[in-house]
């Protein structure tokens, strides 16, 4: 066994001879190789440097070669490389459809006849459009719907609504792609072109829950008007503007109160009463119509209140009888009215007369009476008072219970009143009265008999009378009938106005006659 394994193994040595000559002769060369290069490096530090460089590439590159990873790397990135070289060199463009492209509407208008003449499109079937590019397809995936977009032709602005319009498109200023671009299928757009007009609507303020406290009242709640930019056919047919207030509060003091509140509470009709709120809604979603204010101002006047008793005075009451006789007997319907007012000067006024320019007459009330005055014309002296009651006119009714009257056929019974009885003497043209009236207590009135009335006149009550000098010759004089005892009939009067004509003569003055007498020399 043991000499077996020493031929093999001699036999392998022999094998090993055999190919050593090449083997000695290739390390004969390297050896050599290897000297020369040794000795070089020594003659040369630079070719050193170098070899070694060229070395560490010869590593790498080996590296590289021997290493599945990076050879699989390689081999896909050229590939890559050499499909886009050759699409790009045999096939450079490509189309694509870019959908949603903006019509620019604005743009569309903008610098025409019809935006000179104020038009304005406001509505139009269709607001996008899709369109075809053709580009290199290395810029074509980097396009889209923004860069680019669409207008509409508006030459034919006037006429029937909605205009047909041809559609354009154009590059966006951001694109700077030379391409090539069309409509995909839209070519066409019906607008509306309308004038853009302003109105001014007045607004009616609706606030149910806007009170004021006891002793004073809402006088008014008014709003500053709101202007209305738009469409004409839309803002021309709005009628009216209400707001809709919710604010619930209640006043105690006399001013005007500010209040704001924002504009969704407006409610715009037309003429029929038709909210138009749906279709404006729709213009100002889209910015073609606008308010001219972001809120409303609403001022909320509010007014003092007070009771003002109706009062009234009474003309021709004799001095021998009691006025309170007759103010117990009158009633007023209504005895008081209620005012407001703004004006703190009036807050000292209590009664109101009713009769101021025409007041009651004691010659005028006879058994029955009854009259009436006018509010509205009293409270003419007090501008700045409101009639809260709405109360036009007040009543006035005696009350004649207790009371009768006596008439007397003719009365004769006169009498002066003159002052100037010194130097002027008055003489009753007119001889008697008739048909004299007499209102009092029925059991006065029982008793009372011609004899107990006397006609006095009084001589310096005559218009055509001067200071000190009555009117000389015959006038006319109102005759005033009283009882000759005023306190037995203290509380009758005459019912009407009696008169009768009187003559003025002066007296003559007594002159004293001197005689002269002379001597003859």
């Amino acid at each position: 066994m043991n000499k077996n394994y020493s031929n093999e193994k001699n036999n392998d040595n022999n094998i090993n001879r055999t190919d050593k000559p090449e083997n000695d002769t290739k390390a004969t060369v390297t050896e050599e190789i290897s000297v020369e290069t040794v000795q070089t490096e020594e003659n040369n530090p630079e070719n050193t440097e170098v070899t070694k460089s060229k070395s560490i590439i010869g590593k790498f590159i080996r590296k590289i070669i021997y290493n599945d990873k990076i050879l699989l790397f390689l081999s896909v990135f050229t590939g890559i490389f050499v499909w886009a070289y050759v699409t790009h060199k045999e096939y450079p463009d490509s189309e694509e459809l870019i959908k949603g492209v903006h019509i620019d509407f604005d743009a569309s208008i903008r610098g025409t006849e019809a935006e000179r003449e104020g038009y304005r499109i406001y509505d139009a079937d269709i607001s996008k459009v899709d369109i075809n590019v053709k580009a290199n397809r290395t810029k074509l995936a980097f396009l889209d719907k923004n860069d680019f977009y669409a207008t509409v032709s508006v030459d034919n602005y006037v006429g029937e609504q909605p205009v047909s319009a041809s559609i354009q498109i154009f590059k966006s200023n951001e694109n700077d792609v030379n391409c090539s671009y069309e409509l995909y299928d839209s070519t066409y757009a019906s607008i509306y072109l309308y004038k853009e007009v302003t109105k001014k609507i007045p607004v009616e303020v609706s606030a149910p829950n806007i009170k004021a406290a006891a002793g004073y009242k809402i006088k008014s709640i008014t709003s500053e008007e709101i202007t209305v930019t738009g469409p004409d056919p839309i803002v021309n047919s709005i009628s009216r503007c209400v707001l809709n207030l919710n604010y619930d509060t209640s006043y105690d003091e006399r001013k005007s109160h500010p209040v704001s509140t924002s504009l969704d509470k407006l409610i715009f009709y037309d003429e029929e009463d038709n909210s138009l709120n749906g279709k404006m809604q729709t213009y100002f979603a889209k910015d073609k119509m606008k308010l001219d204010k972001e809120d409303i101002i609403v001022t909320v006047s509010v007014s003092k209140i007070k009771e003002l008793a109706l009062t009234y005075n009474i003309d021709n009451i004799p001095s021998y009888l009691d006025p309170q006789f007759i103010r117990d007997r009158i009633v007023l319907e209504p005895e008081a009215i209620s005012v407001s007012t703004d004006d703190p000067s009036l807050d000292n006024i209590d009664v109101l007369p009713v009769a101021s320019d025409e007041n009651l007459s004691l010659n005028k009330i006879d058994i029955g009476y009854q009259t009436t005055f006018d509010i509205t014309k009293a409270l003419e002296s007090y501008p700045k008072l409101t009639n809260d009651s709405k109360v036009q006119e007040c009543v006035v009714t005696f009350n004649s219970e207790g009371l009768d009257t006596k008439t007397f056929e003719v009365l004769s019974n006169f009498t002066f009143k003159n002052p100037y009885s010194a130097k002027y003497k008055a003489e009753a043209v007119t001889q008697c009265l008739n048909n004299v009236k007499v209102i009092g207590p029925a059991n006065d009135i029982a008793r009372l008999k011609a004899d107990d009335l006397i006609l006095e006149i009084d001589v310096s009550k005559n218009e055509l009378s001067s200071a000190g000098q009555p009117n000389i010759g015959q006038s006319t004089y109102t005759v005033s009938v009283m009882p000759k005892d005023q306190k037995k009939f203290k509380n009758i009067w005459v019912v009407g106005q009696y008169e009768a004509d009187v003559n003025i003569t002066q007296i003559p003055d007594e002159t004293e006659v001197t005689t002269v007498t002379t001597e003859n020399d």
